[in-house]
């Protein structure tokens, strides 16, 4: 049953903890059922079916040894519906118990140095961003084992689980995927006269000045300046033709900090500063700008699918979210991020915690249980335009959305791509760089970025490149 969107705030997490973890390979024994015997008394159809379910289960659990797997949860409230499901996995599976472990933040960017102590849970549902140091460490447990005889294997979408395979080998099951777009406030467009988003960098600043309006604390442009400046400024060099790294054939990475792109990008951003239609509070943290953009201060900003109820709860009218692709810099490319999670096994367990954890995650990735979940969601009445990774089912399965929204997400499907390889390590370099010409109208792009290049290959480049080295 589809639903409109309402303003209401529901964070977008996969199965009953938003951030599992466990591990384990595929079963060895088949679930079969022996012989029933022949009673004197008649049954139906029905009981007998229900009689060798119950068979097959009792044998099921006899044949397999118990198992307990190790999850990271956050302290997040789950509903009776998510009860419900982890119920339901734990009936299907009598053999297998949950040790669910409250590990506040993003635990699934701790899962490394959690492996290296002893301490990682045997499953975990981690970040995009993660995944290459992931798989360069060894720390995650190959599925192909497992999805070679999975019959819902073949309906996952080949773009997303390709970003996960290294020589044939694949590492990680996308369990949600969400765009970086660009959103923007149709009122405050509509008001000004702006028929449309921005298609090119010019646009969006003659746009952005005609929104402005200091007196009522209303900014034309907003991005990142505070905090994780790197993760928005590389779109930006992606749109000017270039990246921030280059992956070479072996795993090792080069730095490319100085390439003409990055110096665009920069130079763009002092742009957006000098033409006073950036925020003025340059403290403003990633979380005060959603805030901002759902009070209506803000007339656009780069912005995911997944943050439209967030910008809802705090009073925007979902009508007025508009989604498009960014606006295209010099190299008229509108190439985006695409970010997620998936579900990782850990690759240091032993065999019966793997052959579990597949289970707990075919669970979680089934379409019956995708379903559901969507369903359980649109009878809350606030969904956000996300990417399902499957070929067979779509979130506008189950909302009416703007058809903008469902032009825009399979758009993004050919022009996203994966954060700059390395971004985990060398990201911080560029934050500096970016923060120091956002700061000082008078910093030079080009030495700053050359001096972050310089430290970076001195502090971080060589462990990166040992680590990763194929």
């Amino acid at each position: 049953m589809k639903k409109k969107i309402i303003a209401a705030f529901i964070c977008l997490c996969m199965g009953a903890s938003a951030l599992a973890g466990c591990g384990s390979s595929p079963a060895a024994t088949e679930n079969t059922a022996p012989a029933v015997k022949e009673s004197q008394e008649q049954t139906t159809p029905a009981e007998e079916s229900k009689t060798q379910e119950t068979t097959a289960k009792e044998t099921t659990s006899e044949e397999k040894e118990p198992v307990e797997l190790t999850l990271w949860v956050t302290s997040r409230n789950s509903d009776d519906w998510s009860t419900e499901m982890e119920n339901k996995f734990l009936e299907e599976h009598p053999w297998i118990t949950l040790n669910k472990v409250v590990k506040e933040g993003d635990p699934g960017n701790e899962f490394y140095q959690a492996v290296a102590a002893g301490t990682a849970p045997d499953l975990v549902n981690c970040s995009f961003t993660m995944m290459n140091s992931f798989m360069a460490a060894g720390i995650l447990e190959p599925l192909n084992q497992y999805t070679d005889n999975w019959d819902e294997w073949g309906n996952f979408t080949k773009e997303y689980t390709d970003m996960f395979t290294k020589d044939g080998t694949l590492y990680g099951l996308p369990s949600s995927v969400a765009p970086m777009l660009f959103g923007y406030n149709k009122a405050l467009f509509k008001e000004a006269g702006i028929s449309e988003p921005p298609k090119t960098w010019d646009e969006a600043i003659e746009d952005a000045k005609l929104i402005n309006n200091p007196d009522k604390q209303i900014t034309g442009y907003a991005t990142l300046a505070a905090e994780w400046t790197e993760w928005f400024f590389q779109y930006y060099v992606w749109q000017a033709g270039g990246d921030l790294t280059k992956e070479n054939e072996d795993g090792t990475a080069e730095l490319t900090f100085t390439d003409p792109a990055v110096i665009e990008a920069a130079k763009y951003y002092q742009r957006l500063r000098s033409e006073g239609v950036l925020q003025s509070d340059l403290t403003l943290k990633f979380s005060d700008l959603v805030t901002n953009f759902g009070l209506g201060k803000i007339g656009m900003m780069p912005f995911a699918g997944d943050w439209v109820s967030e910008a809802a709860a705090n009073g925007i009218d979902p009508d007025d979210i508009g989604l498009s692709l960014p606006p295209a810099g010099p190299s008229e490319d509108r190439t985006t991020a695409i970010a997620g999670i998936c579900y990782v096994i850990n690759a240091k367990i032993d065999q019966a915690k793997k052959d579990a954890a597949w289970e707990y995650i075919k669970y979680y990735c089934s379409k019956e249980y995708l379903s559901s979940y969507f369903e359980n969601l649109a009878t809350k009445g606030a969904p956000n335009p996300v990417i399902i990774p499957r070929d067979d089912m779509s979130v506008t399965d189950f909302y009416d959305f703007p058809e903008e929204y469902k032009t825009v997400l399979e758009e993004a499907k050919s022009v996203g791509r994966l954060e700059f390889y390395g971004k985990a390590d060398f990201g911080s370099y560029v934050d500096r760089a970016v923060q120091k010409i956002l700061v000082d109208p008078n910093a030079d792009p080009e030495k700053e970025f050359a001096e972050a290049q310089k430290q970076c290959e001195s502090e971080a480049l060589p462990a990166f490149n040992e680590a990763n080295k194929r």
